[in-house]
């Protein structure tokens, strides 16, 4: 029965290339699968592309291409990314750069398109398509002129048909994380469009290995103190054969480990209904789940399945949110807490006298509620050595949020005594905020182009 191993080899935008080249080197992989986006990096992305046409594509594909691709042309080894981001064609004429770098010839280039539909938004919300805010309800007028891009989560047909076409490597836009792996696993097996049961399994394997380390000890709660060589932490390796039985494993090279826990925890991140995981491909089931150990880091998977793919495709927008005007602090002992709560008083008087407007404000004590908010005291006895004031808010403009740091700076020398800290001006942060929506599927059909190096 045929069966194939495929490599989980990046798992977002400036993941270290380590995993990728053990998984090349050690793995005996036939596919490389390397997820680079999140939803804020296309609006990332789109900025830089706006500045450049040229960029607009995540550049850690081209580090990762030199180290991988002699050993993947070797050895057959295909490699499938996300990594195109808002520019899948600059992508592809980048990676076809490194493939003339290094001499290698011959080398075939998909880029799979159709995701993109920022150009085509007035037109579709004339056909009726109202990209309605899936959280709160409000319109996209609401935004519409701030919008800095609009992609669809698309799924694996694309890849399906660049893999039919013989590509050595596939570059797409945003397609989902699974349909990195759901689009070999249907090109190498044959599985339909509408094997619901086969894409289900698919889907649930690839979403046990998307995230990389989560999977082989990285973020594990239940006993991290323990996890073995996490500085060098393996990536996770699926295989699977052509009847849906699958296991998920790593390198024996490789730090970390594979267990029935450390799986675990991965399946349930961001599954919410395990009954119903909606991809573009298939709507997993994963209430029945098994996870068996089959060896040392070895686990098998089974009791998956799915059903129809949503009529739907999640969109993902982003628009331009202001900016963040912040100031960072310290106050020392003695009566570190009640400095601080002066030095706040004084820089908000201070921004009042400037006129200043901003939309949100928040402060956190760095050390004990930065991370838990109003769920965490603040320690404010005498004994307290230090107390480390982090000011930040939300602004319209950047002239506004510009003002924070400069009405902080007199603290240095003219609020209460014993501060640091302060610094040097922050670089001036710009927010995005994303705006996620619902399209009809048949709106939107995926495209493959050809690209073939020196």
């Amino acid at each position: 029965m045929k069966s194939l191993r495929l490599g989980a080899g990046m798992a977002f935008w400036g993941d270290s290339i380590r995993a990728a080249v053990d998984l090349v080197e050690h793995g005996d992989i036939d596919y490389l699968c390397c997820d680079h986006l999140a939803e804020l990096t296309m609006s990332i992305l789109s900025k830089q592309m706006a500045r450049d046409p040229a960029r607009g594509y995540t550049a850690d594909v081209l580090p990762l291409m030199r180290q991988v691709l002699p050993t993947c042309q070797r050895k057959g080894i295909k490699i499938v990314t996300n990594a195109g981001g808002a520019n899948p064609r600059g992508c592809a004429q980048a990676v076809a750069g490194v493939c003339r770098e290094l001499a290698l010839t011959g080398v075939k280039i998909a880029v799979v398109t159709g995701d993109n539909i920022r150009d085509r938004i007035d037109d579709l919300m004339t056909r009726g398509i109202d990209f309605t805010n899936l959280d709160t309800g409000e319109e996209l007028a609401t935004v519409r002129d701030k919008l800095t891009h609009a992609c669809v989560y698309t799924g694996a047909d694309g890849i399906v048909a660049a893999l039919d076409q013989g590509a050595d490597i596939v570059i797409c836009g945003r397609v989902t994380d699974v349909a990195l792996y759901i689009g070999p696993m249907r090109a190498e097996f044959g599985w339909a469009s509408d094997d619901w049961h086969h894409l289900g399994i698919a889907a649930g394997i690839a979403h046990a290995a998307e995230c990389g380390g989560q999977a082989t000890g990285g973020l594990y709660s239940a006993r991290w103190e323990k996890v073995p060589g996490m500085e060098e932490l393996g990536y996770p390796i699926l295989e699977v054969a052509e009847d849906g039985t699958a296991f998920i494993t790593k390198t024996a090279t490789s730090g970390g480990e594979v267990t029935v826990g450390t799986v675990s925890e991965q399946m349930v991140y961001e599954i919410h209904n395990p009954g119903n995981y909606l991809t573009a491909d298939v709507t997993g089931d994963f209430t029945e789940i098994r996870l068996d150990e089959a060896g040392p880091d070895r686990i098998r998977i089974s009791g998956l399945t799915g059903r129809a793919a949503p009529r739907t495709l999640k969109v993902n927008m982003g628009y331009q949110a202001g900016f963040i005007g912040e100031v960072q602090f310290t106050y020392t002992w003695p009566d570190a807490y009640k400095k601080s709560q002066r030095g706040l008083e004084f820089l908000r008087e201070r921004l009042r006298r400037a006129d200043f407007k901003c939309e949100a404000e928040r402060v956190e004590y760095l050390g004990q509620n930065s991370m838990w908010g109003d769920l965490a005291g603040v320690a404010d006895s005498e004994d307290v050595l230090e107390v480390v004031v982090r000011y930040a808010t939300r602004c319209a403009t950047a002239e506004e949020a510009r003002k924070v740091f400069t009405e902080s700076v007199p603290l240095y020398n003219n609020g209460p005594a014993g501060v640091a800290g302060i610094g040097t001006r922050p670089p001036l942060k710009e927010l995005y905020a994303i705006w996620p929506s619902l399209i009809p599927r048949e709106m939107i059909e995926q495209q493959v182009e050809m690209v073939v190096s020196g």
